[in-house]
């Protein structure tokens, strides 16, 4: 199913990524329906009530896209935009809301970038091949996860063992804008542990970042490369220590200005790396315990070139550390508490700046679960931070989810969030403003989820809105950030929907329509109005697999910009497709196309995206 709100897990996989102990000789059991991010642990889809998208290796498998972006761009509630090709700036939002308003975390390791203007995830460079799954949960999540987690959050894990003994997989890709694309992911699990490594490389010519139908020639090219290891040791029946760590350079071409002349030597140069340790322990025999410390750094190096001021280089240098305790405990079979404490602290430098800045967010949080009836599950969340610069706030959550009879679920949340100021924002020498308090926010959404026809098929419905006070805006005039009384808004349905045709065969489906406005009324850049994302995939022998997707939009507006330039449109549709031939039982060579009917579109005003292109693989393991 390509678009669903539950995932089917192994309890193998489950414990190699939350705070839960599995004895050292137990066997892997089945578990129905588990999501992660929700509650900050596992739990049954059936009974959360919050909103939640999930995609799973079996999708990055039928479908071969290499980036993370592609396949949030799918989901209901998400919009993506891209300023060029593969490893160019790319944004997104949820809910009509950007990604500084977005937390992301990879293996429990947060990534968004601490020396930005706004702290935001930068996701272009994410591949697939280093996931076994991405969740995303929408709406005000600070309660639980502290600041930044505004519209949501965006969780990803990185490839598990799924069998015991050792596997070796692999991709090998090769196509249009001279692409080349290979991973290798080692895996071994026994009974006292698991550990994976993965290697994963990418590189293309690419195509020129600035609309190539606007005059612009220059290719601007890609290259990346990504080593990722994780790991469990489970030392008793009650004693596991896991850990997790990645590594990634980049280095591109990109063009600074759209439209018309908008070529220049520009390049950069990134890398990025991150860690996360810690240990699952259990006290009194019945309070689950997890103490995990993480880090994140991140250095990139610009050099551009401006028609007015000629050649600059801009170098900056982030890091967060971070520690944190989560415990569990089951009062009686009806009701569960969660409690927990963290600690961040954020540093960003640049050559522009005069030394570096810091600043830290202490935080202490407890959430209930109570089930008063087998059918009900309400949760509740409360949570207290407090910033080094702009002193304390307080969040809290409230979610219910109750089946109405067998196969129909009615689930609903509402909270509230905050946004710290980045340290650019306060301390920048420039346009810094030490007095600025955090943005706030409130959502809720309500959903219905139905199940029929015996389980071979499924929809959903949400309606959500969201707001978002005390904007932080930048001043033209003063060059100085300053609060505003500002309200963002935006509002909306999402609807989504799955039928499996035959055994093997799945057709589904997402449509969302969002009213996104800013202070002033107007439509909010870069979020379309109405989105449609549909696919059908599947095996059509017991050799072939096919796949074809289409994603519609309607009603997309950016006025960031007032250049006018060929190919951007309020409207258009992209059609991908793939066929794969299983040659083996454990090797399978395929055919993907993007963009099958070359449509020519823009999704920010002056930026070319990719014409029809190929491109052939081999995968496998072994």
């Amino acid at each position: 199913m390509r678009l669903t709100s539950v995932l089917k897990l192994t309890a193998a996989c489950l414990l190699a990524t939350a705070p839960f102990i599995r004895p050292a000789n137990a066997q892997p059991i089945v578990l129905e329906d588990i999501i992660i991010t929700a509650n900050r642990a596992p739990s049954e889809a059936a009974r959360t009530g919050a909103d939640v998208s999930v995609v799973t290796e079996s999708t990055f498998q039928a479908e071969g896209r290499p980036f993370a972006l592609e396949y949030l761009d799918a989901l209901p509630g998400v919009t993506v935009q891209r300023t060029g090709p593969a490893g160019t700036v790319s944004g997104f939002a949820i809910r009509g809301a950007p990604q500084q308003y977005v937390r992301v975390e990879v293996d429990g390791i947060e990534i968004s970038d601490p020396t930005g203007t706004q702290v935001a995830p930068s996701l272009s460079g994410l591949l697939v091949d280093d996931m076994s799954r991405i969740e995303v949960l929408k709406g005000s999540q600070s309660a639980l996860f502290g600041g930044q987690a505004v519209a949501g959050v965006v969780a990803i894990t990185s490839p598990r063992a799924t069998e015991d003994g050792f596997e070796a997989r692999y991709l090998l890709e090769g196509g249009s804008y001279g692409t080349a694309r290979g991973r290798v992911t080692l895996a071994g699990r026994d009974e006292r542990g698991d550990v994976v490594f993965t290697l994963a490389h990418f590189q293309t010519d690419g195509f020129s970042a600035a609309e190539e139908d606007d005059g612009n020639s220059e290719d601007d090219g890609y290259t990346t490369t990504r080593l990722s290891a994780s790991g469990t040791l489970y030392a008793t029946d009650t004693v596991s220590v896991f850990a997790s760590a990645f590594y990634q350079t980049e280095d591109g071409d990109f063009d600074g200005d759209p439209g018309p002349g908008g070529d220049a030597p520009n390049t950069f140069d990134q890398t990025t790396w991150g860690a996360r340790v810690g240990i699952d322990f259990e006290t009194f025999g019945q309070i689950e315990n997890q103490v995990a410390v993480s880090y994140f750094d991140v250095n990139r190096d610009t050099d551009s070139f401006d028609q007015t001021f000629g050649p600059s280089e801009y170098n900056t240098d982030g890091e967060r550390v971070r520690a944190e305790y989560t415990g569990r405990y089951d009062v009686s079979e009806q009701i569960g508490v969660q409690f927990g404490a963290d600690w961040t602290r954020e540093r960003s430098e640049s050559n522009f700046s005069d030394g570096s800045d810091s600043n830290t967010l202490t935080g202490i949080y407890g959430q209930a679960d109570w089930s008063p009836v087998d059918a009900l599950t309400v949760n509740a969340a409360l949570r207290f931070d407090e910033h080094s610069e702009f002193g304390d706030y307080t969040s809290g959550r409230l979610t219910a989810a109750y089946q109405v009879q067998p196969g129909t679920i009615l689930r609903g949340s509402l909270g509230n969030g905050f946004r710290a100021p980045s340290n650019f924002e306060l301390f920048d020498g420039f346009s810094g403003n030490p007095d600025l308090q955090p943005e706030t926010s409130v959502s809720a959404d309500i959903g219905l989820e139905q199940s029929f026809a015996g389980g071979r098929g499924s929809a959903q419905a949400t309606l959500f809105w969201l707001r978002i006070d005390d904007l932080i805006e930048f001043d033209p005039d003063t060059s100085i950030f300053f609060q505003t009384n500002g309200t963002s808004e935006s509002r909306g349905v999402e609807l989504s929907a799955a039928w499996d045709l035959t055994e093997t065969l799945t057709l589904s489906g997402a449509y969302t329509y969002t009213d996104a406005e800013m202070p002033d009324g107007s439509q909010r850049n870069r979020v379309p109005r109405n989105e449609l994302a549909a696919f059908l995939d599947g095996a059509v022998t017991d050799r072939v697999d096919v796949g074809v997707g289409v994603r519609a939009v309607n009603g997309y507006v950016d006025g960031s910009t007032d250049i006018e330039s060929a190919n951007f449109e309020e409207a258009f549709a992209v059609v991908d497709a793939r066929a794969a031939w299983n040659v083996t039982e454990t090797a399978q060579v395929y055919l993907r196309v993007e963009n099958l009917l070359d449509e020519q579109f823009q999704t920010a005003r002056g930026y070319g995206t990719s014409d029809r292109a190929w491109f052939f693989g081999v995968t496998g393991r072994f």
